[in-house]
């Protein structure tokens, strides 16, 4: 029997980028906790400063053992029709066309006790162990094709996100990988799958596919360029609501996030990605306000200061700066204390400020 082809890191990435990219933060490692392998995968900050390259785009759950084989490989990020980095994708251009399913990515890697599922960047998680559970207990017998990654959507109701499954707890196909090339391939790929299917429309070409109804209650189509062997997403308009709603996303969720200590990419990480301009947006404007009062702050002290005479008292100083708008934060600039957080909290947003600008009462 031949060896099945595979490829490696090494292979993979030019010297020392993978390094590179885990030393700037833009892709992270985590280690099994039972077995000597890795998975890869990029992160928080590779999101909101969309530093997207071969290695960020590939790092979005790459498996790999100690060698630095790769056991696992799947689809490279891909985007919205129409964001930044999304692929082009000609109106006549051949396409599979596959529901948007809304669950988590789960990726079949091997093990010596079989097949088992990781999220897209941990062993561990409760969705992965939901997964791999389920697969060894109602598919015991199947096995991936040698030499490809199987990709499936982990949906059961604990899992939801928008899109009400019902009580379906199960792992949908997606589609497979090329270990080897990292070419991919439709659902049909995977022709002994046990399970559900992500269902395929018959619309021939990208044209066809931007043409299509939106299906109520459903986030969206994944258009497959065959013949380059890209793909983008079609999400719906009213997906995007709903996961606005779901999520409680508006302006003062992410003042209170920020006031805590979260990072900008922290708060948009989890988010799809067409909020993260929004939320960008939004939090560009509240530091540029805060640093703005402070600077109104400091500027304000220092114009009472230079109009005092020599020797000016505390007396004098507060006739002055009692009779301003901003008298709490000049005796606190005074007295060098801390007043950072109180204007913090000058700058808290209307809570019916969304990413669409409307309340989650419109209609």
């Amino acid at each position: 029997m031949s060896p099945i082809a595979t490829t490696t890191l090494a292979a993979m990435f030019p010297p020392g980028a993978l390094d590179r990219a885990v030393a700037d933060g833009l892709v992270r490692a985590q280690v099994h906790p039972a077995l000597p392998l890795t998975i890869w995968n990029y992160t928080e900050k590779c999101t909101y400063a969309n530093a997207w390259d071969e290695v960020t785009l590939a790092c979005r759950g790459l498996v790999t053992d100690a060698s630095g084989a790769v056991l696992a490989r799947p689809l490279v990020k891909f985007f919205n029709h129409g964001q930044p980095g999304a692929a082009v994708i000609g109106l006549d251009e051949p396409v599979v066309v596959t529901d948007k399913a809304d669950g988590s990515l789960g990726i079949v890697y091997p093990t010596p006790d079989g097949p088992a599922v990781a999220t897209r960047g941990s062993f561990a998680s409760v969705q992965a162990q939901h997964a791999t559970r389920l697969l060894r207990e109602r598919y015991p017998h199947w096995a991936p094709p040698a030499g490809l990654t199987v990709l499936v959507e982990i949906i059961y109701p604990g899992n939801r996100i928008v899109v009400d499954y019902g009580r379906l707890d199960d792992l949908m196909l997606l589609g497979a990988v090329e270990i080897a090339t990292g070419r991919s391939f439709p659902p049909g790929a995977v022709a002994d799958w046990p399970g559900p299917v992500v269902e395929t429309f018959a619309y021939a070409t990208f044209r066809d596919a931007l043409a299509a109804p939106a299906r109520p209650g459903r986030e969206g189509l994944v258009v497959h360029a065959l013949g380059p062997d890209t793909r983008i997403k079609l999400k719906y308009p009213e997906y995007v609501d709903l996961h606005r709603v779901v999520t409680g996303l508006n302006a003062r969720v992410v003042w209170a996030a920020l006031g805590a200590g979260a990072t900008v990419a922290e708060i948009a990480e989890p988010l799809p990605d067409e909020f993260h301009p929004w939320v960008t947006d939004l939090a560009t404007r509240l530091t540029a306000g805060l640093d703005e009062l402070e600077k109104r702050v400091a500027a304000t002290h220092d114009q009472i200061v230079a109009g005092l005479p020599d020797g000016w008292s505390r007396k004098d100083y507060a006739m002055v700066a009692g009779r301003h708008e901003l008298r709490g934060y000049l005796f606190a600039h005074l007295d060098g204390k801390a007043y950072r957080r109180q204007l913090w909290e000058e700058l808290k947003p209307d809570a019916d400020e969304t990413p669409h600008g409307r309340t989650f009462d419109d209609e």
